[in-house]
């Protein structure tokens, strides 16, 4: 099937939220295959898809050069499902927009948990093309960028750096096999020591929820004023 076959396909009275429903749930199938791999494998893994030469950084420098008739936007996942055609989709012209190719368009990834773009972003069973891959790979640096503007936004007018070393912590634990593969060795163990150090100090954390999802649903003063309110 080709791009304009899939785009004259697809319905258009498909609401923008029940895309996630042909999206896969976790990552934790493809976790334990990386798992399998060594780190010299999943920095290779990684700099393949992901590193300012792999295959994404590749594919937006073709977009870019060719716009709608990049043979990568040809490419496209062998599914009748309508909900796939309308993602497939929705990657192309926001893979076309990021690049200065047509007008705006809303990434389709937008606001998905984090797992849900790495299954996509690392997918190995060819089930997403690249145009969905890339797209997803944006959001997941975007919203990467987000919590961790958040988070250094909750040492504004205060010295102590629990939340930041809690987060950091947080976050790698987030990061599938092949990301943390790139963090030096022992970067986890590092900011555990920073946070017992912190704690020390100004006393053990007691969050209700994990500190990801509470940046995510309030502001970083928030956040903060609720935590010294609890102390």
């Amino acid at each position: 099937m080709t791009t304009a076959d899939a785009i004259v396909q697809t319905p258009r009275r498909i609401k923008l939220g029940s895309l996630a429903e042909c999206l896969p749930t976790d990552c934790l199938t493809l976790a334990a295959r990386q798992f399998a791999l060594s780190k010299p494998q999943l920095q290779e893994l990684q700099s393949r898809i992901c590193g300012p030469s792999g295959l994404l950084a590749a594919f937006a420098t073709q977009v870019a050069e060719q716009g709608r008739q990049a043979p990568d936007l040809q490419v496209l996942p062998d599914s009748a499902d309508p909900l796939r055609r309308l993602l497939t989709e929705r990657s192309i012209r926001f893979a076309l927009a990021r690049h200065h190719r047509r007008a705006f368009a809303k990434n389709p990834f937008a606001g998905l948990p984090r797992r849900t773009l790495c299954a996509v972003v690392y997918d190995d069973t060819r089930t997403y093309n690249l145009a969905e891959r890339y797209a997803a790979l944006e959001e997941l640096r975007a919203s990467d960028s987000r919590f961790f503007v958040k988070l250094i936004a909750t040492t504004r007018e205060t010295v102590e750096r629990r939340l930041v070393f809690l987060g950091l912590i947080e976050h790698f634990d987030s990061l599938l096999p092949v990301e943390q593969s790139i963090y030096l060795f022992g970067y986890r163990e590092v900011q555990v020591e920073h946070l017992h150090r912190e704690e020390e100090l100004y006393g053990k954390l007691k969050l209700h929820e994990p500190l990801w999802r509470m940046l995510a649903e309030e502001s970083p003063q928030n956040v903060v004023a609720s935590l010294e309110a609890g102390e």
